[in-house]
Protein backbone atom coordinates (compact mmCIF):
# COMPACT_ATOMS: atom_id res chain seq x y z
CA UNK A 1 0.00 0.00 0.00
CA UNK A 2 1.33 3.34 -0.86
CA UNK A 3 0.64 6.95 0.26
CA UNK A 4 1.29 9.61 -1.71
CA UNK A 5 1.46 13.66 -0.18
CA UNK A 6 2.90 16.67 -2.26
CA UNK A 7 1.01 16.00 -5.24
CA UNK A 8 2.59 12.58 -5.67
CA UNK A 9 6.06 13.68 -5.15
CA UNK A 10 6.47 11.57 -1.61
CA UNK A 11 5.53 8.17 -1.88
CA UNK A 12 5.50 6.48 1.30
CA UNK A 13 5.06 2.52 1.62
CA UNK A 14 6.60 -0.27 3.23
CA UNK A 15 8.79 -2.88 2.44
CA UNK A 16 8.43 -6.73 3.33
CA UNK A 17 8.31 -7.76 6.56
CA UNK A 18 9.66 -4.39 7.40
CA UNK A 19 6.68 -1.90 9.72
CA UNK A 20 9.29 1.44 8.71
CA UNK A 21 8.24 3.62 6.23
CA UNK A 22 10.29 4.04 2.82
CA UNK A 23 10.05 6.89 0.49
CA UNK A 24 10.31 7.83 -2.72
CA UNK A 25 10.68 11.14 -3.74
CA UNK A 26 10.74 13.05 -6.99
CA UNK A 27 11.46 16.77 -9.13
CA UNK A 28 10.19 17.58 -12.23
CA UNK A 29 12.30 16.21 -14.38
CA UNK A 30 14.41 14.33 -12.12
CA UNK A 31 14.62 10.69 -11.35
CA UNK A 32 13.18 9.06 -8.37
CA UNK A 33 15.31 8.88 -4.65
CA UNK A 34 14.33 6.27 -2.42
CA UNK A 35 14.79 7.33 1.04
CA UNK A 36 14.59 5.30 4.86
CA UNK A 37 12.53 7.46 7.30
CA UNK A 38 12.92 5.10 10.02
CA UNK A 39 10.03 5.82 11.31
CA UNK A 40 6.70 3.30 11.23
CA UNK A 41 4.24 5.96 11.98
CA UNK A 42 2.57 7.25 9.59
CA UNK A 43 2.23 10.69 10.33
CA UNK A 44 5.96 10.89 11.26
CA UNK A 45 7.38 8.97 8.87
CA UNK A 46 5.40 11.43 5.88
CA UNK A 47 7.09 14.49 7.90
CA UNK A 48 10.67 13.58 7.68
CA UNK A 49 10.36 12.30 3.86
CA UNK A 50 8.42 16.23 2.85
CA UNK A 51 11.42 17.75 4.69
CA UNK A 52 13.56 15.79 2.86
CA UNK A 53 11.72 16.84 -0.67
CA UNK A 54 11.73 20.20 0.55
CA UNK A 55 15.97 20.19 1.10
CA UNK A 56 15.99 18.55 -2.03
CA UNK A 57 13.91 21.18 -4.39
CA UNK A 58 16.14 23.98 -2.41
CA UNK A 59 19.47 22.48 -3.25
CA UNK A 60 17.97 21.85 -7.16
CA UNK A 61 17.12 25.72 -7.14
CA UNK A 62 20.47 26.87 -6.07
CA UNK A 63 22.64 24.53 -7.92
CA UNK A 64 23.80 22.58 -5.03
CA UNK A 65 24.95 19.07 -4.97
CA UNK A 66 21.90 16.71 -4.15
CA UNK A 67 24.28 14.65 -2.10
CA UNK A 68 27.12 15.24 0.52
CA UNK A 69 29.44 13.09 2.93
CA UNK A 70 30.67 13.86 5.92
CA UNK A 71 34.27 15.26 6.11
CA UNK A 72 35.77 12.01 7.80
CA UNK A 73 34.05 9.74 5.02
CA UNK A 74 35.30 11.16 2.18
CA UNK A 75 39.10 11.98 3.83
CA UNK A 76 39.01 8.49 4.20
CA UNK A 77 38.09 7.53 0.68
CA UNK A 78 40.74 9.94 -0.27
CA UNK A 79 43.25 8.36 2.16
CA UNK A 80 42.58 5.17 0.43
CA UNK A 81 43.31 6.60 -3.16
CA UNK A 82 46.22 7.76 -2.15
CA UNK A 83 48.03 4.52 -0.48
CA UNK A 84 46.55 2.43 -3.48
CA UNK A 85 48.07 4.83 -5.88
CA UNK A 86 51.26 4.30 -3.74
CA UNK A 87 51.07 0.24 -3.72
CA UNK A 88 50.82 0.64 -7.33
CA UNK A 89 54.08 2.65 -7.81
CA UNK A 90 53.00 5.35 -9.56
CA UNK A 91 52.13 7.74 -6.28
CA UNK A 92 53.90 10.62 -5.34
CA UNK A 93 56.18 10.39 -2.35
CA UNK A 94 54.34 13.12 -1.31
CA UNK A 95 51.42 11.40 -0.53
CA UNK A 96 53.02 9.93 2.82
CA UNK A 97 52.82 13.76 3.96
CA UNK A 98 48.91 13.84 2.59
CA UNK A 99 48.05 10.73 4.53
CA UNK A 100 49.52 11.87 7.34
CA UNK A 101 48.27 15.47 7.47
CA UNK A 102 44.84 14.21 6.53
CA UNK A 103 44.87 12.36 9.32
CA UNK A 104 47.22 13.95 12.19
CA UNK A 105 44.87 17.86 11.18
CA UNK A 106 42.00 17.45 8.84
CA UNK A 107 39.80 14.31 10.34
CA UNK A 108 40.21 15.51 13.98
CA UNK A 109 39.24 18.57 12.68
CA UNK A 110 36.42 18.95 10.23
CA UNK A 111 35.27 15.06 11.59
CA UNK A 112 31.88 15.14 10.95
CA UNK A 113 31.04 18.67 9.32
CA UNK A 114 29.58 18.02 5.60
CA UNK A 115 32.18 18.63 3.05
CA UNK A 116 29.84 20.66 1.41
CA UNK A 117 29.12 23.16 4.66
CA UNK A 118 33.26 23.20 4.91
CA UNK A 119 33.60 27.41 3.68
CA UNK A 120 35.69 30.32 4.42
CA UNK A 121 35.07 30.62 7.86
CA UNK A 122 35.44 27.23 9.08
CA UNK A 123 38.78 27.42 7.47
CA UNK A 124 39.55 30.39 9.69
CA UNK A 125 38.78 28.49 12.77
CA UNK A 126 40.66 25.59 11.22
CA UNK A 127 43.85 28.16 10.83
CA UNK A 128 43.35 29.24 14.38
CA UNK A 129 43.34 25.35 15.80
CA UNK A 130 46.24 23.90 13.63
CA UNK A 131 47.96 27.05 15.20
CA UNK A 132 47.49 26.05 18.79
CA UNK A 133 48.50 22.43 17.64
CA UNK A 134 51.55 23.27 16.15
CA UNK A 135 52.53 25.88 18.77
CA UNK A 136 53.65 28.51 16.46
CA UNK A 137 51.97 29.36 12.78
CA UNK A 138 52.98 26.64 10.15
CA UNK A 139 55.45 27.59 7.54
CA UNK A 140 54.84 28.25 4.03
CA UNK A 141 56.18 24.06 3.47
CA UNK A 142 53.61 23.17 5.88
CA UNK A 143 50.66 25.02 4.68
CA UNK A 144 51.46 23.64 0.92
CA UNK A 145 51.64 20.41 2.04
CA UNK A 146 48.39 20.73 3.69
CA UNK A 147 46.26 22.47 0.92
CA UNK A 148 47.56 19.68 -1.44
CA UNK A 149 45.75 17.17 0.94
CA UNK A 150 42.93 18.79 1.85
CA UNK A 151 42.30 19.46 -2.47
CA UNK A 152 42.85 15.43 -2.95
CA UNK A 153 40.15 15.50 0.06
CA UNK A 154 37.80 18.13 -2.04
CA UNK A 155 38.71 16.34 -5.43
CA UNK A 156 37.17 12.80 -3.92
CA UNK A 157 33.89 14.75 -2.99
CA UNK A 158 33.41 16.47 -6.73
CA UNK A 159 34.58 13.57 -8.17
CA UNK A 160 31.58 11.73 -6.55
CA UNK A 161 29.11 14.26 -6.91
CA UNK A 162 28.91 15.01 -3.19
CA UNK A 163 29.93 18.83 -3.67
CA UNK A 164 29.78 21.27 -6.54
CA UNK A 165 33.35 22.66 -7.86
CA UNK A 166 32.36 26.28 -7.23
CA UNK A 167 31.54 24.91 -2.98
CA UNK A 168 35.04 24.24 -3.13
CA UNK A 169 37.07 26.92 -0.71
CA UNK A 170 40.26 28.84 -2.36
CA UNK A 171 42.95 27.55 0.00
CA UNK A 172 45.60 30.41 0.74
CA UNK A 173 49.11 30.38 1.79
CA UNK A 174 50.16 33.09 3.80
CA UNK A 175 52.55 31.18 6.07
CA UNK A 176 56.05 32.59 6.74
CA UNK A 177 58.74 31.48 4.53
CA UNK A 178 60.60 28.07 5.60
CA UNK A 179 64.45 29.59 6.56
CA UNK A 180 67.61 28.23 5.60
CA UNK A 181 68.57 25.09 7.47
CA UNK A 182 71.30 25.31 9.87
CA UNK A 183 74.06 22.61 9.28
CA UNK A 184 77.76 22.48 10.08
CA UNK A 185 80.29 23.56 7.44
CA UNK A 186 83.39 21.22 6.57
CA UNK A 187 85.18 22.99 8.95
CA UNK A 188 82.31 23.05 11.95
CA UNK A 189 81.92 19.07 11.55
CA UNK A 190 85.53 18.30 11.61
CA UNK A 191 85.41 20.45 15.05
CA UNK A 192 82.68 18.77 16.20
CA UNK A 193 84.06 15.19 15.61
CA UNK A 194 87.06 15.56 17.20
CA UNK A 195 85.63 17.27 20.60
CA UNK A 196 83.25 14.17 20.66
CA UNK A 197 86.67 12.16 20.52
CA UNK A 198 87.21 12.79 24.39
CA UNK A 199 83.53 14.38 25.56
CA UNK A 200 82.19 10.62 25.08
CA UNK A 201 83.97 9.22 27.91
CA UNK A 202 82.57 11.86 30.05
CA UNK A 203 79.84 12.09 32.40
CA UNK A 204 79.33 12.01 36.16
CA UNK A 205 76.93 8.81 35.45
CA UNK A 206 77.44 5.87 33.85
CA UNK A 207 74.52 5.85 31.91
CA UNK A 208 75.33 9.53 30.92
CA UNK A 209 78.59 8.07 29.21
CA UNK A 210 76.86 5.24 27.61
CA UNK A 211 74.63 7.47 26.23
CA UNK A 212 77.40 9.91 25.01
CA UNK A 213 79.31 7.12 23.98
CA UNK A 214 76.23 6.17 21.42
CA UNK A 215 75.42 9.32 20.43
CA UNK A 216 79.17 9.73 18.89
CA UNK A 217 78.48 6.87 16.27
CA UNK A 218 74.61 8.06 16.24
CA UNK A 219 76.00 11.59 15.00
CA UNK A 220 78.74 9.95 12.64
CA UNK A 221 76.55 7.73 11.05
CA UNK A 222 73.64 10.41 10.52
CA UNK A 223 76.21 12.86 9.20
CA UNK A 224 77.06 9.98 6.48
CA UNK A 225 73.96 8.78 5.19
CA UNK A 226 71.31 11.29 5.73
CA UNK A 227 68.71 8.70 7.76
CA UNK A 228 65.57 10.97 9.58
CA UNK A 229 66.45 11.59 13.07
CA UNK A 230 63.38 9.85 14.87
CA UNK A 231 61.87 6.89 12.97
CA UNK A 232 64.35 6.18 10.29
CA UNK A 233 66.69 5.96 12.68
CA UNK A 234 65.58 5.05 16.13
CA UNK A 235 63.66 2.06 14.75
CA UNK A 236 66.81 0.58 12.62
CA UNK A 237 67.38 -3.28 13.19
CA UNK A 238 70.62 -4.89 12.79
CA UNK A 239 68.63 -7.23 9.74
CA UNK A 240 67.68 -4.30 7.97
CA UNK A 241 71.90 -3.59 7.32
CA UNK A 242 72.81 -5.07 4.55
CA UNK A 243 77.29 -5.37 2.90
CA UNK A 244 77.20 -5.78 -0.87
CA UNK A 245 79.94 -5.92 -3.57
CA UNK A 246 79.35 -4.27 -6.56
CA UNK A 247 83.07 -3.63 -9.21
CA UNK A 248 84.83 -5.09 -6.43
CA UNK A 249 83.88 -2.28 -4.26
CA UNK A 250 82.37 -3.43 -0.78
CA UNK A 251 79.21 -0.72 0.46
CA UNK A 252 76.55 -0.47 3.05
CA UNK A 253 72.96 -0.71 2.50
CA UNK A 254 70.24 0.09 4.76
CA UNK A 255 66.58 -0.51 4.27
CA UNK A 256 64.71 2.03 6.19
CA UNK A 257 61.33 2.82 6.96
CA UNK A 258 59.83 5.94 8.19
CA UNK A 259 57.91 9.68 6.50
CA UNK A 260 57.52 8.17 2.91
CA UNK A 261 57.50 4.19 3.64
CA UNK A 262 60.28 1.96 2.79
CA UNK A 263 63.24 3.22 1.09
CA UNK A 264 67.25 1.80 0.27
CA UNK A 265 69.41 4.07 1.50
CA UNK A 266 73.41 3.70 0.64
CA UNK A 267 75.52 5.12 3.04
CA UNK A 268 79.30 6.35 2.87
CA UNK A 269 81.62 3.95 3.45
CA UNK A 270 83.23 5.44 6.32
CA UNK A 271 79.96 4.00 8.14
CA UNK A 272 81.26 0.56 8.39
CA UNK A 273 83.65 1.61 10.61
CA UNK A 274 80.84 3.41 13.29
CA UNK A 275 78.84 0.51 13.19
CA UNK A 276 81.40 -2.13 14.21
CA UNK A 277 81.87 0.27 16.71
CA UNK A 278 78.42 -0.38 18.61
CA UNK A 279 78.41 -4.26 17.55
CA UNK A 280 82.16 -4.41 19.01
CA UNK A 281 80.11 -3.34 22.72
CA UNK A 282 77.91 -6.40 22.88
CA UNK A 283 79.18 -9.70 24.26
CA UNK A 284 76.76 -11.37 21.85
CA UNK A 285 77.50 -9.98 18.74
CA UNK A 286 81.33 -8.69 18.66
CA UNK A 287 82.94 -12.33 17.64
CA UNK A 288 80.48 -11.96 14.17
CA UNK A 289 80.84 -9.89 11.29
CA UNK A 290 78.22 -7.17 10.15
CA UNK A 291 77.24 -9.34 7.01
CA UNK A 292 76.28 -12.23 10.26
CA UNK A 293 73.75 -9.67 11.40
CA UNK A 294 70.93 -10.36 9.46
CA UNK A 295 68.86 -12.29 11.31
CA UNK A 296 69.51 -10.66 13.79
CA UNK A 297 65.86 -8.82 15.12
CA UNK A 298 67.53 -6.15 18.01
CA UNK A 299 67.78 -1.76 17.51
CA UNK A 300 71.10 -0.78 16.30
CA UNK A 301 70.82 1.98 18.27
CA UNK A 302 70.69 0.85 21.97
CA UNK A 303 73.22 1.05 25.50
CA UNK A 304 75.15 -1.35 26.54
CA UNK A 305 71.95 -2.50 28.85
CA UNK A 306 69.97 -3.34 25.67
CA UNK A 307 67.77 -0.36 26.32
CA UNK A 308 67.01 2.42 23.92
CA UNK A 309 67.41 5.78 25.13
CA UNK A 310 64.65 8.28 24.88
CA UNK A 311 67.17 11.56 25.52
CA UNK A 312 69.79 11.73 22.46
CA UNK A 313 68.56 15.00 21.76
CA UNK A 314 69.04 16.78 25.18
CA UNK A 315 72.62 15.46 25.06
CA UNK A 316 72.94 16.33 21.35
CA UNK A 317 72.03 19.46 22.67
CA UNK A 318 74.44 19.44 25.51
CA UNK A 319 77.47 18.35 23.16
CA UNK A 320 76.92 21.39 20.90
CA UNK A 321 77.06 23.82 23.61
CA UNK A 322 79.84 22.10 24.96
CA UNK A 323 81.93 22.28 21.66
CA UNK A 324 80.25 25.74 21.29
CA UNK A 325 78.09 25.09 17.86
CA UNK A 326 75.22 25.42 18.88
CA UNK A 327 74.66 28.14 16.31
CA UNK A 328 75.01 28.35 12.95
CA UNK A 329 77.09 31.20 11.57
CA UNK A 330 73.49 32.82 10.94
CA UNK A 331 72.54 32.48 14.61
CA UNK A 332 70.25 29.66 14.11
CA UNK A 333 69.84 27.22 16.46
CA UNK A 334 71.28 23.66 15.61
CA UNK A 335 69.63 20.40 16.00
CA UNK A 336 69.67 16.56 15.29
CA UNK A 337 68.04 17.51 12.32
CA UNK A 338 71.19 19.85 11.57
CA UNK A 339 72.96 16.60 10.41
CA UNK A 340 70.34 15.40 7.80
CA UNK A 341 70.92 18.54 6.20
CA UNK A 342 74.60 18.51 6.62
CA UNK A 343 74.67 15.42 4.88
CA UNK A 344 72.64 16.95 1.91
CA UNK A 345 74.99 20.02 2.07
CA UNK A 346 78.14 17.98 1.71
CA UNK A 347 76.30 15.36 -1.00
CA UNK A 348 75.44 18.71 -3.20
CA UNK A 349 79.11 20.18 -2.83
CA UNK A 350 80.78 16.90 -3.99
CA UNK A 351 78.40 17.34 -7.07
CA UNK A 352 75.87 14.43 -6.66
CA UNK A 353 73.04 14.59 -8.73
CA UNK A 354 69.67 15.81 -7.17
CA UNK A 355 67.60 12.76 -8.60
CA UNK A 356 70.06 10.28 -7.03
CA UNK A 357 69.97 12.13 -3.44
CA UNK A 358 66.77 12.92 -3.42
CA UNK A 359 65.96 9.22 -4.20
CA UNK A 360 68.64 8.17 -1.27
CA UNK A 361 67.42 10.92 1.40
CA UNK A 362 63.64 9.90 0.68
CA UNK A 363 62.67 13.57 -0.40
CA UNK A 364 62.01 15.23 -3.29
CA UNK A 365 64.07 16.87 -6.20
CA UNK A 366 61.97 20.15 -5.31
CA UNK A 367 62.65 19.93 -1.23
CA UNK A 368 66.18 19.95 -2.78
CA UNK A 369 66.41 22.74 -4.78
CA UNK A 370 63.95 24.82 -2.21
CA UNK A 371 65.69 24.28 0.55
CA UNK A 372 69.65 24.11 -0.34
CA UNK A 373 69.56 26.76 -3.82
CA UNK A 374 72.15 29.44 -1.69
CA UNK A 375 74.78 26.58 -2.54
CA UNK A 376 74.55 27.00 -6.34
CA UNK A 377 76.98 30.32 -6.03
CA UNK A 378 79.66 28.08 -4.11
CA UNK A 379 79.12 25.32 -6.82
CA UNK A 380 79.47 27.55 -9.50
CA UNK A 381 82.27 29.38 -7.66
CA UNK A 382 84.97 28.67 -10.99
CA UNK A 383 83.11 29.60 -13.52
CA UNK A 384 81.83 32.89 -11.19
CA UNK A 385 85.19 33.94 -10.16
CA UNK A 386 86.50 33.77 -13.71
CA UNK A 387 89.89 33.18 -15.13
CA UNK A 388 92.80 33.47 -12.16
CA UNK A 389 95.51 36.26 -13.41
CA UNK A 390 98.90 36.46 -11.69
Amino acid sequence: MQTHFRDGAVVLYKRGESNKYQARLRLAGSKWKRISTGESDLKLASQIACEKYDEIRFRVKNNLALDTRRFRDVANLAIKELQSELEAGYGKVAYVSYIGAIKGYFIPFFDSKHIDKIDYKILKEFDAWRTRKLGRPPKRSTLNNHNAALRRVFKVALDNNWIHAFQIPELRNKGEKSERRPYFTHDEYRQLYRFMRKWHKTGKKERTRWIRELLRDYVLILVNTGMRFGTESQNLKWNQVELFEQGGINYVRFWVTGKTGKRELIARHSVKRYLERIKNRFSDLRNRTLDDLRNVDEYVFRLIDGSQPNDLHGAFEILLKDSALHLDRHGKKRSLYSLRHTYATFQILNGIDYHRLATNMGTSIGMLEKHYSHLTPTLAAKELAGKMRE
